[in-house]
């Protein structure tokens, strides 16, 4: 048995993260494409073969999207049951903001409970939020504060960065 040192470790888990996130968000029908995705977000030297390994992880699957276009996507299977004793930090899969609004990508099944969690703690700088299965969206309410709503809004659901 080969030992994995932690800096291979969290590269690793940093990986399956964004892949996760990346056929979550987008429509994806080769793995080269995905591995292209990858290059771009910062992994230049990732492989073919690592790709195979990620989505062998993820139990990903393929299906056909409303055009009719096969695409990847995560197994009702593979992903938790909703379960209301595990931390909002193990729901959360990915959160970004650009300069209008935050986007909190969740296991799906979990964003209204997440979004509950922003709501009761009625942040005055948010103007609303809105939640589909697996993504929270956020409006702030001046936009030109978005850094410091986006913090607040980590420190709400007990996370430093995610």
């Amino acid at each position: 048995m080969v030992k994995k040192s932690r800096t291979t470790l969290d590269k690793e888990q940093a990986q399956l993260a964004l892949c996760q996130q990346l056929i979550i968000g987008n429509s994806y029908s080769s793995q080269e494409q995905l591995r292209k995705e990858m290059q771009r977000r910062g992994y230049q030297g990732i492989s073919q073969s690592t790709i195979s390994r990620l989505l062998t992880l993820l139990g990903v699957i393929k299906i056909r999207n409303a055009k009719g276009h096969k695409i990847y996507a995560l197994s009702p299977q593979g992903q938790p049951e909703p379960d209301a004793s595990r931390p909002i930090a193990d729901m959360v899969v990915h959160v970004e903001h650009n300069h209008e609004f935050i986007l909190i990508s969740v296991v799906s099944g979990y964003a209204r409970a997440v979004a509950r969690v922003i709501d009761h703690h009625a942040l005055p700088e948010v103007l609303g939020v809105v939640a589909t299965s697996n993504i929270v969206w956020i409006a702030p309410r001046d936009t030109r504060n978005i850094l410091q709503v986006h913090q607040r809004v980590l420190r709400s659901l007990g996370l430093e960065d995610v």
